[in-house]
């Protein structure tokens, strides 16, 4: 397994890690059935965000795994915020009408074109999980590796269709690929079937606004949890952050990594104890 050290320099060349078996078939069966209690509890409705607050108790410990927050906190220091949680599944449909095309190029929410080959820091970046092996027919993700930092644009006409540059990832169930906001990136038609499940934990920094609401009681019993415990990282992912001001207005004259190791040192150093 590639050290931390080695997934950092990985994902600024390329523009995404893959964490290989993060969510075990248990966790993942739990998913796939609350998926099927909300649908059926909305009129067979697909696609369910602020998925945290319906479903705590199957969500939280995946949002703070401490796995993918440590590595993310190397990514863009320690300012990780939940932008989004979203639990959804995507209905197959016949092969004839996947047949050479893709589910549509595009870059992640508070992303722009890149203006120079110089890597930047994403402003948020997408964890992935899909509940299913992604065979051919349950559509891989495709990825065109190094976008991130090329002012690669894709016309409107083409984003529907296979790119000469794209590479075909399959994906196991319960991997995590973790994708610079900035990766030009798309899914594949699914013809298997089946529902072709995709778990997406998004996070973005701190001083942007969140998509999720973070106001339910739910989710505002976690907060005052993370709260009692002084566990700053915790608060952040739910949208409070109280060393925003000065560690964003640190003068920037040591490396930025040095200071956000520092910053997360700190952060350890002050949970209580229960």
């Amino acid at each position: 397994m590639p050290t931390i050290e080695q997934r950092l320099e990985a994902y600024k060349t390329d523009g995404f890690t893959i964490f290989e078996k993060v969510f075990d078939e248990p966790q993942m069966q739990l998913w796939r059935e609350k998926h099927k209690e909300l649908s059926a509890a909305h009129n067979g409705q697909t696609w369910f965000g602020n998925t945290l607050e319906l479903t705590p108790e199957l969500m939280w410990s995946a949002v703070s795994n401490p796995t993918i927050l440590e590595f993310i906190e190397k990514v863009m220091g320690p300012f990780v915020q939940l932008d989004n949680l979203t639990l959804a599944a995507f209905p197959s449909i016949e092969p004839e009408k996947a047949e050479g095309r893709v589910s549509g190029w595009h870059r992640d929410r508070w992303a722009h074109v890149p203006f120079t080959d110089a890597y930047h820091r994403p402003n948020a970046v997408n964890a992935i999980s899909y509940l299913q092996d992604l065979t051919d027919e349950f559509g891989p993700l495709r990825v065109i590796v190094g976008s991130h930092r090329t002012p690669l644009t894709i016309d409107d006409a083409d984003r529907g269709i296979p790119h000469p540059d794209e590479t075909i990832i399959h994906m196991k169930a319960g991997d995590v690929v973790v994708t610079h906001n900035g990766l030009a990136h798309s899914g594949t038609p699914n013809t298997s079937g089946q529902l072709r499940y995709f778990f997406s934990i998004y996070y973005n920094l701190t001083w942007l606004k969140h998509t999720d609401h973070h106001t339910g009681p739910h989710t505002q019993k976690l907060l005052t949890d993370a709260r009692e415990a002084n566990n700053h990282q915790l608060m952040r992912l739910l949208g409070v952050d109280e060393q925003l001001q000065p560690r964003c207005n640190s003068g920037f004259l040591h490396s930025d990594e040095e200071r956000w190791e520092q910053w997360a040192a700190a952060d350890r150093a002050a949970i209580k104890e229960n």
